[in-house]
């Protein structure tokens, strides 16, 4: 077994039942689900703890398409709620419902930070009694799209097992034929249930306004401490605020996560790196879902 999988305590190894192929061909490993449903390639046993999960009151949540900067969140989150500028050991995927196993989930001290790309619907039951505090990340889906394919070559040896071409990879992405679905259909699902759950506390975040991306005013990463921690009632002092957005910086999350498995998992944190990636004809075709993606409550910026 690799060392993710030891230190997670899973039962089995990463493993393909999807069979799904590139253009060229090149296997791209994941999960099918008895209803269809793409995850990545952890296992149906491990899906199925997302909605089996024994929730706690003072549960939170991260949630959000796969690289829309959900690490990134729930390293701040946690440094918030400790209120101390630490990083985590392992981050996020201690507490990933679908990844971990439910027993190292379980031995997570309160208050957990839970995270999972799923669904709302596909949230644990609990979730809406609990009224659990959910922090939802999104990002220019362009720039989400170069990002997950990084991902899934720099985790090969892992647990992707794959190496193909972008452009090849771009249409499994596009179609929607890869793990968690469509972008699109994702965040239309997002947005109808937000609409559908007025009364949930559901925290936004936009990934370019975290980076305050031409200092367009409305946020920067400082302001999205304490927007995290006003959102989950947690009194910092400014000394505390301070040092953790300082702690939150991409380049201190890269030096201490260097030589662990989380180091694959943090790449650029660029905004605007898809025009290193994309032909016309690429953005053309990701443009197209720009009047659906308009009509939902979420930002993207094009930038």
């Amino acid at each position: 077994m690799d060392d993710l999988t030891i230190s997670l305590k899973r039962k089995i190894c990463f493993q393909d039942t999807a069979g799904v192929k590139d253009g060229a061909g090149k296997i791209l490993p994941l999960t099918r689900m008895p209803n269809g449903r793409l995850f990545p390639p952890f296992g149906e046993e491990y899906v199925n703890n997302i909605k089996t999960i024994k929730l706690r009151p003072d549960d939170v949540f991260v949630c959000g398409y796969p690289k829309t900067g959900c690490h990134w969140t729930w390293e701040i989150m946690q440094m918030i709620i400790k209120g101390k500028a630490e990083h985590s050991d392992i981050g996020k995927m201690q507490n990933m419902l679908e990844l971990a196993a439910p027993e190292v989930i379980e031995a997570s001290p309160s208050p957990r930070i839970l995270n999972t790309h799923a669904w709302f619907e596909e949230l644990p039951e609990e979730v809406k009694k609990f009224r659990s505090k959910i922090v939802f990340t999104t990002r220019n889906p362009k720039d989400v799209a170069v990002s997950h394919y990084n991902h899934h070559v720099r985790m090969k040896n892992i647990y992707c097992g794959y190496d193909g071409q972008f452009k090849d990879w771009m249409q499994l992405w596009i179609n929607g034929t890869i793990e968690y679905g469509s972008f699109l259909e994702f965040h239309c699902k997002w947005d109808a249930a937000i609409q559908e759950n007025p009364d949930h506390p559901i925290l936004v975040l936009s990934y370019e306004e975290m980076k305050n991306v031409g200092n367009i005013g409305l946020l920067d990463l400082e302001g999205t401490v304490r927007q995290i921690a006003k959102f989950l009632e947690v009194d910092l002092t400014e000394a505390q605020v301070q040092e953790i957005t300082g702690a939150s910086q991409f380049d201190s999350m890269k030096d201490k996560f260097k030589g662990t498995p989380c180091e694959l998992l943090i790449r650029k944190g660029q905004v605007g790196d898809w025009k290193n990636w994309f032909t016309v004809a690429l953005s053309e075709e990701v443009d197209k879902w720009k009047p659906e993606l308009d009509k939902t409550r979420f930002t993207f910026r094009y930038v």
